[in-house]
């Protein structure tokens, strides 16, 4: 629930994954996968990303676009444009999971189609589709929905376009068409995006738990699906440690409740995990040579450092 007030965060893949399954199997309702991509049409949710690739002149640059940036957007798989025949098979691939996926990979061709029918028209629909997953006993609902074949079992998920489509030009522009975004906008946005991996990966772990007021070591490790041992290994292999990545998010974090809300400063603190005020002040003056009430009286001029 906290994460409604906070649409930025990045998620786990694994956590997600298991939001999208979780979700479906509450409202009984095979189709809530595809049913949600198709809604993220109306605010293209996937942020700057999402918008750098929308404002490419042509479908086949959009997806090049896509294609080339996608670390930006999530640190695991990949997407390709591939030829099949006759058609292009754009796909997204990404690496085996020991967990039910089939609603987060059919939450995928939504997007995919709404961004073709910026080029190709509303009216546009591909002549199949194809998804990661084997055929299941409800997979007629997503079919039926969809009203093309769906092929199960693929090495990716993904929708066919003609040869001529990717010459296709932007039919009409977006809402926010007369804003230039630019791929070093994209990458900013991500979390700690010049950090290796497994660091950036890591740090959008303890961002999201930090919602929570947790910072617990071992509860990031199971959430990244590692043992606390590999987790503190990696780190260090690239030239960073867990407390410095907590210390990273937390200050982030306690300069947004700070700017952005009136709560006191002793509730951020907890918030945060902090045992007492004190401790909060000390590491707050640390990061910002100031005070935490000074900060919010200097109108939030400091920038962090």
């Amino acid at each position: 629930m906290e994460l409604i007030g906070a649409p930025q965060t990045a998620v786990p893949l694994r956590a997600m994954i298991g939001l999208f399954e979780r979700c479906a199997r509450e409202l009984d309702d095979r189709a809530f996968g595809l049913d949600v991509g198709f809604e993220m049409q109306r605010s293209w949710g996937f942020g700057l990303w999402g918008r750098y690739g929308a404002l490419a002149p042509t479908l086949g640059s959009a997806i090049a676009r896509y294609n080339r940036t996608f670390r930006a957007h999530a640190s695991g798989g990949k997407l390709e444009l591939i030829r099949r025949g006759c058609h292009w098979l754009w796909r997204h691939v990404r690496q085996d999971l020991d967990i039910p996926t089939i609603q987060h990979v059919d939450h995928r061709i939504g997007p995919m189609v709404a961004l073709a029918r910026e080029f190709l028209g509303q009216t546009w629909s591909p002549e199949w589709a194809e998804v990661s997953y084997p055929r299941d006993p409800e997979a007629h609902v997503m079919e039926d929905r969809l009203q093309i074949p769906v092929f199960f079992g693929c090495r990716g998920t993904g929708i066919v376009f003609r040869s001529e489509d990717l010459s296709a030009r932007k039919i009409r522009k977006p809402a926010d068409g007369s804003k230039v975004i630019t791929l070093r906008e994209v990458v900013a946005e991500a979390v700690l995006s010049q950090a290796p991996e497994p660091a950036r990966s890591l740090s959008a772990i303890v961002a999201l738990r930090l919602l929570d007021g947790h910072t617990d070591i071992e509860g990031t490790a199971r959430m990244a699906g590692l043992s606390v041992r590999s987790l503190q290994r990696q780190l260090l292999e690239n030239g960073h440690s867990y407390r410095e990545i907590v210390t990273v998010a937390r200050g982030a974090r306690a300069v947004g409740l700070l700017r952005e809300t009136d709560r006191p400063i002793v509730e951020i603190a907890m918030l945060l995990g902090y045992e007492d005020h004190a401790s909060f002040t000390r590491a707050f003056h640390r990061w910002m040579q100031c005070s935490p009430s000074e900060f919010r009286r200097r109108g939030h001029r400091t920038a962090l450092a």
